[in-house]
């Protein structure tokens, strides 16, 4: 099968999956609250993200004015997400682009979206959108540091750059004496995905969804599905990088727990995300670092 369509049909894949996801997490979390989640939409509500796919396709935002950059920031983070997912070696250790410099594109990537997030708030005409953009800004701006750090402590202990070659060479004998990496690692993908009880770009509760209050329709599509892409590549990251070879099953895991901590945690505030995050992660992975040395 050419190369093109095998990405094509991994790209579809990636997407149904996202679409699907929302659907899990809404009906683990419904259980969780005694509630059922959709069960209306086909047999136990299968065919919901559909439907809620195609009622985005066809309603038209709200405002219809939206500038330029905010589009072009909403379709360059619906990319990079799919980026993303190419580099982590689902089928059987293979990856769409195994790259030899995976954790090097991983950072860069990440560095993509804090521009995407951030314009997409501070591009808004609403108060409650600049802020969800200034929040998110300051959220991976504080994460930055020590996930840089993690991934440095990474490619000093696998002394490789490959998430291929680091795939095949994890195990669970390799991850106990890395239970503290792997923890502080587990944090900052809480923060990095903007999940509780680090969603402060979103913070329904408070700002009103925030940096995304003003998309509808096709746009707010995109940032949905960006955002469950964005889970599912960080999970699957924490299992490459620590669980083992089975990545599928360590993922789904690892996404099912992030849905857990959604259902049961309060939202932090921000100055304390950022204390966790610059004066007990960084210090600590900087002491871990050198350590390596």
């Amino acid at each position: 099968m050419p190369f093109s369509i095998n990405v094509a049909l991994f790209f579809v894949t990636c997407i149904g999956c996202a679409a699907y996801l929302s659907l899990l997490e809404r009906k683990l979390i419904g259980r969780i609250q005694l509630r059922f989640g959709p069960d209306q939409c086909g047999m136990f509500g299968l065919i919901q993200p559909i439907a809620d796919a195609v009622k985005l396709l066809f309603k038209r935002s709200a405002l219809g004015n939206h500038s330029k950059p905010a589009i072009f920031a909403i379709c360059l983070m619906f990319t990079t997400t799919l980026i993303q997912l190419t580099l982590i070696p689902f089928m059987n250790g293979i990856a769409i682009w195994p790259t030899e410099n995976g954790l090097i594109v991983v950072i860069l990537l990440h560095s993509i979206l804090v521009f995407c997030e951030t314009m997409i708030g501070t591009a808004s005409h609403s108060k409650f959108g600049v802020i969800g953009g200034v929040r998110a800004y300051l959220q991976h701006v504080g994460a930055h540091i020590p996930f840089v750090l993690l991934i440095a402590c990474i490619i000093l202990i696998t002394n490789s750059q490959s998430l291929v070659i680091i795939s095949k060479s994890v195990n669970y004998q390799w991850i106990l004496p890395k239970i503290p990496l792997f923890i502080m690692f587990f944090i900052i993908t809480l923060i990095v995905a903007n999940k509780i009880p680090f969603d402060f770009p979103e913070a329904e509760s408070e700002i009103v969804s925030g940096a995304y209050v003003e998309y509808g329709g096709i746009l707010f599509g995109m940032i949905y599905l960006s955002d469950y892409l964005n889970l599912i590549f960080h999970s699957a990251l924490i299992s490459t990088l620590f669980l083992g070879r089975f990545i599928i099953f360590e993922t789904i895991a690892i996404i099912s727990l992030i849905i857990l901590i959604r259902a049961i945690l309060p939202r932090y505030r921000q100055d304390e995300m950022i204390k966790i995050t610059l004066t007990i992660l960084s210090p600590l992975l900087a002491i871990y670092m050198i350590a390596l040395l």
